[in-house]
């Protein structure tokens, strides 16, 4: 009976995340909100058919570990190198803002300053978990708002270690704590230094010996051994779970395997965190959430609205565009679960009271199942603003030696195209004549000129004269006909590219003298946005590098899956 009373927790939340999967496709919502709202039906509070208890905390834990995992994987040193600007610029802007502004209001409740600053910084941290699974959803994680955002989480992640220490010592004395942060934060560089040592002398040559097994299976029981085992280290440490597990996906980010152990790890990360969500909404005592309801509704907008507003000034202080910068801003505007833990801390709830805790509870966690509509508010804003500064700015830019390629429409092959060109720093102009998709690229941080290829003058504002090459990610053959003699006559040298569905587009594109490339490969795109690298002079091996990564990056299954000899 005991070993059934310690498995049905995860039967239920098993056969509860089922059905939020379920119901979440018919109502046209996010997951999210499904499984809090379910959390709060099954919980304490409610049918009590999951009882909070060491099981169902484990399970909640493990889906925040293998997604910190998941994210360390996509952050290897080149890549962090590659981040620096976000790691070092809106990252610590943002924290600083935030923790700011929240401790601020916190001192005009009478909260002491040592208090205000914990809370203050723990409002300022936003909820990898959701954040992460909003942007999947509206598909720009790979987008410079997705990189951008990405890399602010992970800072937030590495802040909340030490965040933890600090709020942990409230109660017991600030003698001494000094020293235990600057202890935590020697032992953070030993384990990040550690992480990246290791990576490169020891699990890079364990997984070549591991390979000659020719066994898959093995190499899932050394992405579980390898999470846990990191994780577990960190933890006995003093150091956080989640810190070790972004460690471990940085160990295998530095080895040729990474996409193979993604693969094998990621359905574990995807339903644990499941469970994360449904431990969130478990948390929340409906009838506390009904006698509090002003209390938590004025925490609620206070959170939201503050935290947009200070995250919205960092991002344009670090040179966003108002549209960018506004989108960023209501994408991190929800709690955390660092925030959740911090509030569950003894000496946090004595020192706040247990009502006026409950509430920040509650305000934090409702945000949470808030964030993907209000990422769909933040860029319904962007969009407007993208409006508005359309009619200051200038319908093109200046001609210039500078702009070499004009690419024209934010497809979603101009948009890798437009990825690949910054990721080499090949200078170009990128020029959108569909409203809606400039709209779309403004809000979600790309630099765009609003602008149609087929008018001639706009060609030569835009600097056609001294332009190498002229791609559009969209084929318009009528246009194109009409244009070829004028180009031809006028710009003999202009090199120009067009993407294409099918042979029979590529036949008469090609017959026009441009240099038509199908989409066919994965994701959509990725073969014109090589062409275009392999013209501005980029070596091979190098674009074969930034394809790999990219394909990783869209979805990890594209990579051939074979496993790499020894």
């Amino acid at each position: 009976m005991d070993s059934v009373s310690a498995i049905l927790p995860a039967v239920t939340l098993l056969g509860v995340g089922l059905l939020c999967v379920l119901a979440a496709r018919a109502l046209k919502t996010s997951p999210i909100v499904a499984f809090i709202a379910a959390g709060v039906a099954i919980g304490p509070s409610g049918l009590a058919l999951v009882p909070a208890g060491q099981t169902v905390n484990l399970l909640a834990q493990l889906g925040v570990v293998f997604l910190l995992f998941e994210i360390g994987l996509g952050f290897s040193v080149k890549t962090v190198r590659e981040s620096g600007r976000d790691l070092l610029g809106l990252a610590p802007a943002q924290m600083l803002v935030c923790t700011l502004g929240f401790a601020l209001l916190a001192r005009a409740f009478g909260l002491d300053w040592t208090l205000s600053l914990i809370l203050g910084a723990g409002a300022g941290i936003s909820a990898t978990a959701v954040v992460t699974r909003t942007l999947a959803e509206r598909g720009i994680t790979t987008c410079p708002l997705g990189r951008s955002a990405t890399a602010v989480l992970v800072f937030q992640d590495i802040a909340g270690i030490f965040l933890l220490v600090f709020a942990g010592a409230l109660g017991t004395g600030t003698d001494g704590l000094g020293a235990t942060l600057s202890i935590a934060g020697i032992k953070a560089a030993l384990a990040i230094l550690a992480a990246i040592t290791l990576g490169r002398l020891v699990i890079g040559p364990l997984f070549r010996l591991l390979s000659r097994t020719r066994n898959e299976e093995i190499f899932t029981a050394a992405a579980l051994f390898l999470v846990l085992a990191t994780a577990a280290a960190t933890g006995a440490l003093g150091l956080s779970l989640t810190l070790g597990a972004f460690l471990a996906g940085m160990i295998v980010a530095e080895t040729p395997f990474r996409h193979l152990i993604r693969t094998e790890a990621k359905p574990f990360g995807a339903l644990l965190l499941g469970f994360f969500f449904i431990t969130v909404g478990m948390a929340l005592d409906w009838r506390v959430m009904i006698g509090q309801a002003h209390w938590i509704l004025a925490a609620l907008l206070a959170l939201m609205l503050l935290k947009t507003l200070l995250t919205w000034l960092a991002a344009i202080a670090n040179g966003w565009s108002l549209a960018g910068g506004t989108q960023l801003a209501f994408v991190l505007a929800q709690g955390s679960e660092f925030g959740l833990v911090i509030l569950a801390l003894p000496g946090v709830t004595a020192a706040l009271g247990p009502e006026a805790s409950a509430v920040l509870v509650a305000a934090s966690a409702i945000s949470l199942a808030l964030t993907p509509a209000w990422a769909g508010l933040g860029f319904r804003a962007a969009k407007r603003l993208a409006t508005l500064a359309r009619r200051r700015e200038a319908s093109a830019a200046e001609p210039g030696e500078t702009r070499p390629i004009l690419l024209f429409a934010m497809t979603p092959a101009g948009r890798l195209a437009y990825d690949g060109l910054r990721a080499f720093d090949i200078p170009f102009v990128a020029i959108e004549s569909d409203p809606d998709r400039f709209l779309a690229a403004i809000a979600d941080g790309y630099d765009v000129t609003f602008g149609d290829p087929s008018d001639i003058r706009l060609m030569k504002t835009v600097g056609v004269d001294h332009a190498g090459a002229l791609a559009l990610a969209k084929p318009r053959y009528e246009i194109s006909r009409e244009v070829t003699g004028f180009m031809r006559e006028t710009f003999p040298d202009l090199a120009r590219f067009v993407a294409v569905g099918g042979e029979a587009e590529r036949a008469r594109h090609a017959a026009l003298g441009m240099q038509a490339v199908i989409t066919r490969g994965r994701p959509e795109g990725l073969d014109f946005a090589a062409a275009l690298l392999r013209f501005a002079g980029v070596a091979p091996d190098r674009i074969s590098a930034w394809m790999t990564r990219v394909m990783e990056a869209y979805e990890p299954e594209l990579v051939p899956m074979s496993t790499p000899a020894a």
